[in-house]
């Protein structure tokens, strides 16, 4: 083999890495993120969640007018 197919080589395998973190990196950092907010819906989680909410003072569930605007109700 002459020097200038060894760097086409060269140059196609590092290209080919180079491709591959492009497109991999964006896909890791996604899943990475939604790891990070499926853990605040274990059963635990919400458990915690649910025992922090303060009781309404007319035993009624909470209410967020937001949610209204949201939900069109």
């Amino acid at each position: 083999m002459n020097t200038s197919s060894i760097l086409i080589m060269i140059m196609a395998l590092v290209g080919f890495f180079l491709l591959a973190a492009i497109l991999l990196v964006p896909v890791y950092l996604f899943l990475k993120k939604e790891k990070k907010v499926s853990e605040q819906w274990t059963p635990e989680a919400v458990a915690r969640r649910i025992r922090e909410t303060p009781p309404s003072p007319n035993g009624a569930s909470h209410h967020n007018p937001a949610d209204e605007k949201k939900t069109g109700v």
